[in-house]
């Protein structure tokens, strides 16, 4: 590879309100060149990480001034895409194995014109490089530091970035000697191989420093102080500071600490040096502004580098779609905690709500227990969509830090994913509840393939999709949980049970809205419409009719309007007056559920749910991908305000 990435004029900055702004970096200018690792260093806010942001084009505020090169031409609109970037945080999807996570970026961010089998000869080649062909088979989570660092540096090599093929932010931060001198040997070899490398490095022993080849040196504003080769025992770098005025390098005394403390704010005060302005008019500063020109006349004299892929991604759609719901499917699978917390939830809150209300008669209160046991199955569904926010915003996660910036994949192939890995252990759960409870609480048989679909099928759809939903405007999933706590409690509260329809008053809106309203009506109409009630025997209610009458001349008149029926039609005396004769009027009357509605349930179901999915996907662009700040928007209204308070006020002066 002989690309040759360069930047000249570099200036950085960011609006800090009120008309204000702050710069963070000033006029950086410097090149990576193949077969080179280069040091980036400076002091605590010097603008390191910023730098190596801006130039890999992954900020995301502020305003970028300057000129970022490939062969002395524009950067290719793919360029992020052919940069492996590597950040201080190894995040990965700690389920998956070494080799499967070297995999997945291969056939993502390789063009999907390359064979499967090139990309996974590429990938054991990665393997063989990295030094990771005897942990290839052992899942990430379970690496150590050294070798989860190794997997993200291969992860990105996989890619097979064809400009800069590695930039690296601080990799061996909280390390130990031992193995920030294994990690950064690596990277060295790497950089024999041929790739370019730029790497923030802090405060490196002077073994590590000499490991490379160049150092661009920051002071703090985003100066810079030095760039250029190091030299030998890092002779060029010391000859540089000790011939401009900073004290003599002392033999015992570490190279890498030596100049950050000549360039210190303590240093500089004593000798009123500024070495910003020393580097701009020193010999090297020129040289390496010669240096550059020769390097975009040279590359200027050839074609620019093309794009690698026309389009925003390597691979389609739906060939995305596929290897993240095949990544999400096996996340899933190895992680045994949340399938069996999902599972042993649903068995124990069935069989709980089940002999809670063991064989419930056709009696009225055997009716209206079944009513609370349909009623109670709908709260286990807010433990459920708890459980999956998690690896929903985790997931959601490891895209943002990581793979969205080097543009994997597309938002809508990973939020589609995760709805479709969701479903299936969602739908197996609720099958199991399902038969811990249904014939548990005395449910007909006969009537089990509706309530089935209703409660297996179409309600996982829907805490699923909410639940998702909800997650994707929350930043973790502590917040998620509240926020679906507070929204869920309005939806179990106003469906009709613990506050029937006559007397919800003003609250009826709320009830029409709740979706579980439709869901308790389908279920519980459904299982038990069209069924007779025999009340028990402290549940008649005896009447005396007048002398002479018989019950049933008594109350016959009675039960044709308003139904029931009498045991004792025959009596004079002591009436037995059941108030239904059928489930339908017990629904009906008490909780305005009627059997005839269950069909019309399923389909104003299917339209919340198609709802929630396209919530879940305008609340993704809205919350992540625009990084919609409502803070932001409250401070531009009170901004606003009192402006128009200003002009109102002028106005009322001048006139």
């Amino acid at each position: 590879m002989t690309d040759i990435f360069s930047w000249q004029h570099i200036n950085y900055t960011i609006p800090l309100g009120g008309g204000k702004h702050k710069e963070l970096l000033e006029d950086v200018s410097g090149y990576v060149a193949p077969g080179k690792l280069t040091a980036l260093m400076g002091l605590t806010g010097a603008g390191k990480t910023t730098l190596l942001n801006v130039l890999a084009q992954r900020t995301l505020v502020g305003v970028v001034t300057g000129d970022r090169f490939v062969n002395g031409h524009a950067p290719p609109r793919d360029f992020q895409a052919q940069t492996g970037y590597c950040q201080q945080a190894d995040t990965h999807v700690p389920t998956l194995t070494v080799r499967e996570s070297l995999l997945f970026s291969a056939r993502l961010r390789q063009p999907k014109s390359v064979p499967d089998s090139e990309k996974e000869a590429y990938v054991e080649k990665c393997l063989e490089m990295c030094g990771l062909t005897a942990f290839q088979d052992a899942v990430v989570g379970s690496l150590n530091t050294e070798y989860r660092k190794r997997t993200t540096i291969a992860v990105e090599l996989a890619a097979k970035a064809c400009i800069l093929r590695l930039i690296l932010i601080l990799p061996t931060s909280g390390l130990d000697s031992q193995t920030a001198w294994a990690i950064m040997a690596f990277v060295r070899s790497l950089a024999d191989n041929g790739l370019s490398i730029l790497c923030t490095i802090h405060q490196p022993s002077a073994v590590l420093f000499q490991l490379f080849d160049r150092l661009l040196l920051l002071q703090p504003g985003g100066q810079t102080v030095y760039f250029g080769d190091i030299g030998q025992n890092s002779s060029t770098l010391l000859n540089y500071f000790e011939r401009n005025g900073a004290a003599k390098c002392r033999a015992d005394e570490n190279p890498a600490e030596y100049m950050l403390t000549a360039i210190g704010p303590a240093a500089n005060a004593k000798t009123h040096t500024d070495w910003h302005v020393m580097w701009e008019h020193s010999p090297e500063a020129a040289t390496v502004q010669d240096e550059l020109d020769k390097i975009h006349a040279e590359g200027r004299s050839r074609p620019p580098v093309a794009a690698a892929q026309h389009k925003e991604f390597a691979t389609p759609w739906v060939y995305q779609t596929k290897l993240l719901f095949q990544r999400d499917c096996l996340a899933h699978w190895r992680n045994p905690t949340y399938l069996l917390s999902k599972i042993v939830l649903n068995i124990a809150a069935g069989l709980f709500i089940g002999f809670t209300f063991f064989k419930s008669k056709d009696s009225l209160q055997g009716t209206q227990n079944k009513l609370f046991a349909i009623f109670m199955s709908t709260i286990v569904t807010v433990a459920l969509a708890h459980q999956l926010q998690i690896p929903f915003i985790d997931m959601r996660d490891v895209y943002e830090v990581r793979e969205r910036p080097s543009r994997m994949y597309s938002w809508t192939a990973l939020i589609t994913s995760q709805i479709l890995a969701e479903l299936p252990w969602n739908v197996l759960g609720s099958t199991l509840f399902f038969l811990c409870w249904f014939w548990t609480v005395g449910f007909a048989s006969d009537r089990a393939g509706f309530t089935y679909f209703m409660y297996c099928v179409v309600n996982p759809m829907y805490y699923t999709t909410i639940g998702q939903a909800i997650a994707a405007m929350s930043s973790t999933a502590e917040i998620a949980a509240l926020l679906f706590s507070f929204f869920f409690s309005f939806v179990i509260a106003f469906n009709g049970v613990l506050q029937p329809f006559r007397a919800l008053g003003w609250w009826r809106w709320m009830y029409r809205v709740s979706t579980y309203t439709y869901v308790v009506e389908a279920i519980y109409g459904q299982a038990i419409g069209h069924q007779p009630i025999r009340c028990g025997p402290v549940e008649y209610v005896q009447v005396d009719p007048p002398t002479n009458m018989t019950c049933y001349e008594y109350m016959q008149p009675f039960i044709n309007v308003a139904g029931g029926y009498i045991t004792n039609p025959n009596a004079t005396a002591a009436c037995d007056f059941c108030p239904y004769s059928t489930t339908d009027a017990f629904m009906g009357q008490n909780f305005n559920i009627y059997y005839d509605h269950h069909w019309r349930n399923l389909g104003l179901l299917f339209v919340y749910i198609g709802f929630n999915v396209g919530a879940l996907f305008v609340l993704t662009y809205i919350f992540r991908i625009k990084f919609f700040n409502p803070f932001a928007w409250i401070g531009w209204l009170r901004r606003r305000l009192a402006r128009l308070s200003v002009f109102h006020r002028h106005e009322q002066k001048s006139s």
